[in-house]
């Protein structure tokens, strides 16, 4: 078991990340699915952009029935005016926020659901690997994993073996996402874990920037359309790739 002195080191209490994605995982439909990780630590002027961004859509026709269909909820898909959207995109790119991406291309396969934990996966081997600090919290969509009760992402078995010269370490650890009975029953043997919090984006600010971040993304990669994408990237990174599916 790692010390808690080594637990809290890994965590950046003000940071909070996201998960959305844009596509389908079925045969039909789109032709790849998109999962989009965002990690914001600036939420105030978070709020601040998209309830601009709101103002500017309610003060058009078109714009308020399109938010009132919505229920006052910001999506990428349908939005009703490019330049409002241009703008709200870059107002948070210039934020610099972290975003990292992992899309998959369907060819006419069904995406087994277990990839939508692979970013999650691929997401925390990265931070230990790379040392960058986690947030304490990822927040979900209701639907993202299927309405399963996951409360966390565990890490156990952590070892960390520093090399003779000094100059590098070696990570092993199992990573396990975690419901609701395994956590009551298991927590106190994770060397630390991430919890994962369901919440309706609907009265998610977060939630609804990453959705027009992942769906900027997705015209990307399902459309070849990578206007929206370009402008994101006058201004901060955009990490990630098409991977196979896991047979």
């Amino acid at each position: 078991m790692i010390n808690r002195e080594l637990k809290d080191s890994k965590f950046d209490i003000f940071k909070t990340g996201y998960i959305d994605e844009s596509g389908d995982c079925g045969i039909k439909g789109s032709s790849c699915l998109v999962l989009t990780y965002i990690c914001l630590d600036e939420r105030k002027k978070i709020y601040k952009i998209m309830k601009k961004t709101k103002e500017a859509l309610g003060r058009t026709k078109k714009g308020q029935l399109w938010l009132n269909r919505k229920g006052g909820e910001i999506k990428f898909n349908s939005f009703p005016d490019k330049n409002i959207l241009f703008k709200t995109l870059e107002e948070l790119a210039k934020l610099k926020f972290e975003i990292m991406f992992r899309a998959f291309k369907k060819d006419k396969k069904d995406i087994h659901s277990s990839e939508k934990d692979r970013l999650l996966y691929d997401l925390l081997i990265e931070s230990l690997v790379n040392r960058n600090l986690l947030p304490k919290n990822i927040i979900a969509d209701k639907d993202y994993f299927k309405n399963k009760k996951i409360v966390c992402l565990a890490v156990r078995d952590y070892v960390e073996e520093f090399y003779l010269d000094g100059k590098g370490s070696e990570l092993s650890f199992r990573l396990d996402l975690i419901d609701e009975d395994e956590y009551k029953k298991e927590s106190e043997n994770f060397d630390f874990h991430i919890f994962i919090k369901h919440e309706n984006s609907k009265s998610n600010i977060g939630l609804q920037v990453v959705d027009i971040i992942s769906g900027a993304i997705f015209q990307e990669i399902e459309h070849q359309d990578k206007t929206y994408t370009n402008l994101i990237r006058k201004h901060t990174k955009i990490e990630g790739g098409i991977i196979t599916p896991i047979k």
